[in-house]
């Protein structure tokens, strides 16, 4: 881990006039480093401070790349430049994990319930040898005849994707008498209650897996029987003590990434953190644990990942949030930061029209800004069915 650390640290230091500034300004010599503790010099990075520094972030190699945007769990969207080849360098320590519960490379077929299916009914992944089927094709029960119909057809050795997505399948699979062998079932991307646990185990009789990471792909953590264990072939990971709350003390999650290159993370502060249960297995927690949701149509729960806005126009957005007073409609409140155009709103309009697939229907406000609790904080989204009658615009 040093000598990788070590690496990371001068061609961040060579590279990136962010690094170069900090460093110099702290006095830390990467050339010199020789034991992690001397990382806490390095001031932490946050998402803030990443999207004010833009391109400062950048490496100055010509670096083959692509972008992505985080969830915005902070109510800003976070747009990140990614090495072309970490897609695969993630996916192998994905299967470097699932192998161990007899996931084979070339065999096994999974399907795998996020995002939008592209306006199709799914798309497959060949790398993956996956189909993905969007949650809100799930939302629409009068649908799982034609869902049932394209799984059985593909015939999948794994299920994968969001908790709250698979729990939502497993009602029907139940409610229909349905029968799906499956090795094992994986949770990603969202966490989960032991209720669905429990739940989804008993529905397909079989185990559940878990990993842990993050669109920047800066920390890869893997769940065992012992609790989540982090890679160390994929970042160096700090935990920083935080605030207790109440008895439990929690600990934020700080990564150094070694996947990338163009735009490398280092002592990033993660919106998570790790707690110790009394058997002291560590655990994960963080903004991916929340249980607020959005109201679809027929009372369907739409969970933050799932209405997560990964697409260009969100880049000029400040913050978001989802203000909610009816079900199945909900109003998309941006504060911007840079002027939306008429072009970038249609856009908005049309990707979450594809995406809800008539489960949710969405307005656009434009706003100075969104509504805090009563001690100052941000939430994604806010409901008051009591307000079913308020007047747009309020």
């Amino acid at each position: 881990i040093i000598n990788k650390l070590k690496q990371t640290l001068i061609y961040a230091y060579e590279n990136v006039p962010y690094y170069r500034r900090t460093f110099d300004k702290v006095k830390f010599n990467p050339y010199k480093f020789r034991n992690v503790e001397e990382m806490k010099a390095i001031p932490l990075l946050d998402k803030n401070i990443a999207v004010n520094e833009g391109e400062n972030l950048y490496s100055r190699e010509n670096i083959a790349c692509y972008e992505s945007c985080t969830s915005g769990s902070t109510g800003k969207a976070f747009r990140v430049l990614l090495d072309k080849d970490s897609i695969y360098k993630e996916r192998a320590f994905v299967l470097h994990y699932l192998n161990k519960f007899g996931f084979d490379t070339g065999k096994t077929r999974t399907l795998a319930f996020w995002g939008h299916n592209k306006d199709q009914d799914y798309y497959y992944s060949p790398m993956k040898n996956e189909i993905v089927i969007s949650p809100f094709r799930l939302f629409k029960e009068n649908e799982f005849p034609s869902v049932w119909a394209d799984i059985k057809k593909f015939k999948p050795d794994v299920l994968s994707g969001y908790p709250s997505a698979i729990y939502v399948f497993a009602k029907l699979v139940r409610k229909y008498n349905k029968k799906l062998p499956v090795k094992f079932v994986e949770f990603y991307a969202e966490n989960y209650t032991p209720e669905i646990k429990e739940y989804v185990e008993m529905t397909f009789g079989c185990r559940t897996v878990a990993r842990y990471g993050h669109t920047e792909r800066a920390v890869f953590a893997e769940l065992y029987p012992e609790g989540y264990k982090f890679n160390g072939l994929y970042g160096f990971t700090e935990l920083i003590p935080m605030e207790e709350d109440g008895d439990i003390q929690k600990f934020r999650i700080v990564c150094t990434g070694f996947l990338c290159k163009k735009m490398p993370l280092i002592r990033y502060a993660t919106d998570d953190a790790v707690f110790f249960n009394e058997q002291g297995q560590m655990e994960i927690c963080g903004h991916t644990t929340s249980e607020d949701h959005v109201m679809g149509k027929n009372g369907v729960q739409i969970y933050k990942g799932t209405l997560a806005p990964h697409i260009a126009p969100f880049e000029k957005v400040k913050l978001y949030q989802f203000v909610q007073y009816e079900e199945g409609k909900a109003y998309l409140d941006l504060v911007p930061e840079q002027p939306l155009t008429d072009q970038d709103l249609k856009i908005l309009y049309a990707y979450y029209e594809r995406k809800c697939e008539g489960v949710l229907e969405i307005k656009i406000r434009i706003v100075d800004r969104v509504i805090m609790s009563r001690r100052g904080k941000y939430n994604w989204v806010i409901k008051d069915m009591k307000k079913k009658n308020q007047e747009e615009g309020k």
